[in-house]
Formats: structure tokens, sequence, C-alpha cells
């Protein structure tokens, strides 16, 4: 479990990784502000599938899944 003071640090982290996927791809605050907002589970999975990004690394922060992330990019921009 959680104390208050991780689950905040948690939050916060997955809202940076939200803002950088927002900086890079210029999307509009339209369409972050409900999962910024709330920072509901099913709002984040749906963010995540919308716009191609890994889980692992949108929520844990994993490198790898930046990496497919990435690579899911590239795959659609060719």
């Amino acid at each position: 479990m959680m104390t208050p003071e991780e689950g905040a640090r948690f939050r916060q982290e997955v809202r940076s990784r939200i803002a950088l996927i927002a900086a890079e791809r210029s999307l509009p605050k339209s369409e972050t502000a409900k999962v910024m907002g709330r920072l509901n589970t099913r709002d984040v999975v749906v963010f995540a599938e919308r716009h191609r990004i890994s889980l692992d690394w949108l929520i844990c922060g994993d490198l790898k899944g930046l990496l497919r992330t990435v690579r899911w990019r590239q795959t659609i921009a060719r």
C-alpha cells in the first residue's frame, strides 16, 4: 500500500509523462485536460490507446515501454 506521499508522487510522475507526450506531439490542452485532472485509470488507458503510448512507460516509467512508444510512432510515420 502506498503512503499518501508516495501516491502524490506517483500521480505527479504520470502527469509529467502525459505532459511530455502532449508537448512532443503538440496536443491541445483539451486532449489532455480530462486525463490530467482526474488521472482516472480508464481515462489513462483510453489516452494511451488513442495516442499509441505504452502503458508500461506511461504508468510505470519503464524505459523499454518508451522505446516501444517511439517505435510505434516511427511505424505510423512511414
